[in-house]
């Protein structure tokens, strides 16, 4: 008998403790839903007559973020457009041909984001970086570039901006030849037979400033993967002679940028009461031009203090926001610079995603972040060894408000307000207008029920929680 109740125990503790895991992963990995879910949002950006739409998909077998600007050229949308949907279309029947490798675990992922260059008034860089997994075991890395020409409605060719013929070849050669050389990291893996196209500058990729030249190679098109994808950049005054004329005139007009408003220094908070009721909200993937503001004038009305894991390309294009976002004592944390599922990344790409999120942020705010969210809440050995490097810490989340799935006010208030407990933190995302259309009833609620809204390292603190993690919060 006693035989008997021994088994039937251990098969209910083995239940709840099955139970408890499947909560906690699809916590974590909030892309494991069954449920199809795709997002666009477009919205204007700091560079003139330059729109951003951020579109962001989620199916049983792939994730992918792309990020597409339009311009007031038709012309110019129509062939970067189509250059996107290719990319995009090859990657889903890529996919679709390696379904059953993906049948148990949704990690094919497509990222295109754009880093945005302005030369001139009107003349841009549009840097394209593609981060693409649709099997096999690694990742690839590629780029691309638009220069475009606004006023003349017209992509640039690099014969417009260089004077390169055969007399002058053999010397630009010699210039990229030595900063390859001097690049101790990259040059054990070039690749000699495959530098025959530096002596094709119609098959470049590049881009150029007042400051520097660039060049842009894709993984293994002149060196092993283990360089990665990789950039080669010259100082204006290195190919000062083979400037066109009246291009060489371009770059000595002035870049307006708009100063910012002064560099934030984030406040040392008061210590919380250890018998107090706290909870920390948490925003991703913004700053969005449309919803933050509302979240930020919600949190105002309720004295509420949080924290926005930025993506660096919304920092890039909103760098105000960001600022805006510190200057009212909100903490600001690392969401990497184009939503990737880092997962499936070596340390390097990932060193480049949230090193460029960290220095983006820095410019518009001053702060470095020491926060890390990886997307979608997946990460590996790598993610942790880069956090512990930088001494950061990896931070994810105890209640999926699931905003980005059902996309209705309602249903986020329900659902976090079943699943809220002292101690929690709670995703959300400052792209989605539900979630701000959400926010008054959601803070009212919760400080009926006695919480005070904090910020997650005053939580950690309170907690007693420090080092790398990954922290949680307490889950219900």
């Amino acid at each position: 008998m006693w035989k008997k109740i021994f088994k039937v125990t251990a098969w209910i503790a083995a239940i709840i403790v099955i139970f408890g895991i499947n909560k906690l992963v699809y916590a974590t990995y909030p892309l494991m839903a069954s449920k199809e879910v795709t997002h666009e949002e477009t919205s204007s950006s700091k560079y003139p007559n330059i729109n951003l739409t951020t579109i962001t998909k989620q199916t049983k077998s792939y994730t992918f973020s792309i990020s597409k600007p339009s311009t007031n050229s038709e012309n110019i949308n129509s062939k970067i457009d189509e250059w996107i949907d290719k990319k995009k279309d090859t990657f889903i029947k890529e996919v679709e041909d390696n379904k059953k490798l993906f049948r148990k675990n949704p990690q094919a992922d497509l990222n295109i984001q754009v880093e945005t260059h302005r030369i001139t008034k009107n003349i841009y860089s549009l840097v394209f970086h593609t981060y693409e997994y649709s099997g096999g075991a690694n990742g690839i890395n590629t780029i691309k570039v638009f220069n475009i020409d606004l006023k003349h409605d017209r992509f640039l060719n690099i014969h417009d901006v260089l004077n390169i013929n055969k007399e002058n070849m053999k010397d630009f050669q010699k210039n990229i030849l030595e900063v390859l050389q001097k690049n101790k990291e990259i040059e054990p893996y070039i690749f000699p037979e495959k530098l025959k196209i530096l002596a094709q500058p119609e098959k470049w990729e590049w881009s150029i400033n007042q400051k520097t030249f660039t060049l842009f190679f894709d993984e293994y098109e002149i060196a092993a993967g283990a360089a990665g994808a990789i950039e080669i950049k010259l100082p204006i005054e290195k190919i000062q002679d083979y400037l066109q004329e009246n291009f060489q005139a371009f770059l000595k007009i002035p870049k307006k940028e708009e100063p910012l408003k002064g560099m934030v220094t984030q406040e040392e908070h008061k210590k919380l009461n250890k018998d107090g009721k706290y909870v920390a909200l948490t925003f991703d993937d913004g700053p969005s031009k449309k919803v933050t503001p509302q979240v930020l004038q919600v949190l105002k009305e309720h004295n509420a203090k949080a924290t926005f894991f930025m993506l660096g390309t919304q920092v890039d294009y909103y760098p105000d926001l960001a600022l805006e976002i510190a200057e009212e004592g909100h903490e600001i944390g690392n969401h990497s610079k184009s939503h990737p599922n880092l997962r499936n990344m070596g340390i390097q790409q990932i060193k480049e995603e949230l090193d460029y999120t960290t220095n983006k942020i820095k410019e518009a705010t001053g702060i470095t972040p020491k926060l890390i969210r990886p997307p979608y809440g997946s990460y590996n050995d790598s993610v942790i060894k880069y956090a512990k490097d930088h001494d950061d810490s990896i931070i994810l989340w105890s209640v999926d408000s699931l905003d980005w799935k059902s996309r209705n006010a309602k249903a986020v208030n329900d659902v976090v307000q079943k699943e809220i407990t002292n101690g929690a933190i709670v995703l959300m995302h400052d792209i989605h207008q539900e979630t701000a259309d959400a926010l008054p009833q959601l803070l009212t609620a919760l400080e009926s029920e006695g919480y005070q809204f904090v910020t997650v390292s005053q939580l950690l603190e309170w907690k007693e929680e420090n080092g790398v993690g990954p922290h949680f919060g307490s889950i219900k």
